[in-house]
């Protein structure tokens, strides 16, 4: 058995892409190796950093949020959807794209089944790092009617490399630090028909077409949660 991490690596950093206003994550110290001889932190992060878990709440006041997702929901077989000739700086991700990247499925005898789990590969992650706002502002992402197909499938959950929010063009806002304050399409058409969704992937090109996952997130009563999501190859 091999278990591939595909959670990203957090560390203190000020800048937050999205809110820039708001710290992204900072641990800050409240007991120094040099002075006890061992070390206890606070943190102060939004939830949204790094490799973490949105429930429904996260856009509807009255769906479930966090802790009120059954853990065995965020475990199970998962397909790994290619879409890697997409993960180049602005591509827009379209139904007919999702649709080429099914038949290639198709193909290995692989079929996107309801109430499974669906993790969108483009490789993003290879060639940007996080912490930098290119990984936000350029990043791949989808299109509402994208996200529209996704939930025909009916998945349970879906998993992302890449920042899924379509930016520019005919929308309001260019850059991550504008997202916020616009309407967030993709994100809505998803999070009322899904049980959950995982942002912030890493290493799915170390995955096969199919395989199981874990996608724990702390149990918090809050619209989302940090994860240690691993892929368990058998």
């Amino acid at each position: 058995m091999k278990i591939v991490d595909l959670s990203m690596t957090v560390m203190n950093w000020d800048k937050n892409s999205f809110a820039p206003e708001e710290t992204y994550f900072k641990l800050r110290p409240i007991v120094k190796w040099e002075d006890k001889g061992f070390v206890s932190n606070m943190v102060e992060m939004t939830v949204h950093a790094g490799t973490h878990v949105d429930s429904p709440h996260h856009f509807y006041r009255d769906l479930p949020c966090i802790e009120q997702i059954p853990v065995e929901t965020f475990v199970g077989e998962a397909v790994v959807v290619d879409l890697t000739f997409k993960g180049v700086a602005n591509a827009r991700i379209t139904p007919e794209d999702l649709e080429r990247a099914e038949k290639a499925l198709n193909a290995q005898g692989i079929e996107l089944k309801p109430g499974g789990i669906m993790l969108l590969r483009t490789d993003w992650p290879r060639s940007h790092s996080p912490l930098d706002p290119s990984w936000w502002d350029e990043s791949p992402c989808l299109t509402k009617a994208a996200a529209e197909w996704i939930v025909a499938k009916q998945p349970r959950g879906v998993g992302f490399d890449f920042a899924q929010e379509e930016k520019g063009g005919e929308h309001e806002y260019e850059q991550a630090d504008q997202i916020l304050t616009g309407s967030m399409r993709v994100h809505r058409a998803m999070l009322s028909k899904i049980q959950f969704q995982i942002e912030n992937l890493i290493n799915l090109h170390e995955l096969p077409s199919k395989v199981q996952i874990a996608a724990l997130p702390a149990k918090w009563h809050s619209e989302s949660a940090p994860a240690r999501v691993i892929g368990i190859i058998q």
